[in-house]
């Protein structure tokens, strides 16, 4: 097996990580990207490549947003006052300005695909991006420009697009023939997954395996978690962990502001539909992984 060699080039303007840093990598040919805390970006502005096409991100530690322009520079700056939640910034360009409307359409709607599947954070992105229109000699060469970001992004600890398990659109009904009644749980509760998967993944497997077993909640829980009373303790925001479904409604029926927030898979249980929490990831001071935790074991 033959290894591929990298050389990888970080300039630290103020000597620290934490300033504006300018990152290259030999592999990605004319690729740039550069990072900088929010109170940076007047420095950052002044760099010459800064004024060219590209996508750029928008990172707290609980949400990212993907976008573009043809002018970094000025679209980073008219966030400083539309966003006040983030507090880092990633650009990501080329050398020789060699992006087109098209390529940065491209690379935005393909980081917004790959933000959503990886679902470390909560996504910001409420549309896809604009229609990709790129032909597939472009794309491969798009691809390989995108592989080479992730590559250095998760090298300077950006690891919201690490890949945890793809999002499903199927149905999961359990007790869908019974008439409706408190029914108390049942079924045993299937051992948790492994610890060593991403909040998302290890929230989806768990939650997942539950109503698979047989599991079914009564109605006091599902009125409980259904409510944002009831969740707080658990989603530490004002969302409840389950969404219920009207009679005849579908997740495509609900605003796309809801549907950020929850996974597109109807869980049936006791005669109820819903929709379950999705926003778990990783936080400096303590893992939602942990809170979920506490809630199944308190199921």
């Amino acid at each position: 097996m033959i290894t591929k060699t990298k050389t990888i080039k970080m300039l630290l303007y103020d000597g620290s990580l934490n300033g504006v840093t300018n990152i290259s990598d030999s592999a990605w040919e004319s690729g740039k990207m550069y990072s900088a805390p929010r109170d940076s970006i007047k420095d950052l502005a002044s760099r010459a490549d800064c004024k060219k096409y590209g996508v750029y991100l928008l990172l707290s530690e609980q949400q990212v947003y993907v976008g573009q322009a043809v002018d970094l520079e000025r679209r980073t700056k008219q966030h400083l006052a539309d966003k006040d939640w983030w507090n880092q910034v990633i650009l990501m360009t080329t050398k020789d300005d060699s992006f087109n409307a098209s390529d940065i359409d491209y690379l935005e709607s393909r980081l917004i695909d790959l933000a959503g599947k990886a679902c470390t954070t909560d996504s910001e992105n409420r549309k896809k991006g604009n229609p990709q229109k790129v032909d597939e000699f472009r794309q491969a060469e798009l691809e390989q420009y995108l592989d080479e970001a992730l590559f250095l992004l998760e090298l300077i600890g950006i690891k919201i697009f690490r890949k945890n398990i793809k999002k499903s659109e199927r149905t999961i009904s359990l007790q869908t023939n019974q008439p409706k009644q408190n029914v108390t749980t049942i079924g045993a509760k299937p051992q948790l997954p492994s610890f060593e998967l991403g909040p998302c993944a290890f929230v989806k497997e768990a939650f997942t395996n539950l109503m698979n077993s047989g599991f079914v909640f009564t109605e006091e829980q599902i009125h409980t978690y259904s409510s944002v009373e009831g969740s707080r303790e658990y989603t530490k925001r004002n969302l409840p962990l389950f969404w219920l479904l009207g009679e005849n409604e579908s997740y495509k029926d609900l605003d796309k502001s809801i549907l950020a927030r929850y996974w597109k898979v109807v869980f049936v249980s006791n005669n109820y539909r819903f929709l379950m929490y999705s926003q778990w990831y990783d936080n400096p001071s303590k893992s939602t992984k942990d809170l979920f935790v506490k809630w199944y074991n308190s199921i």
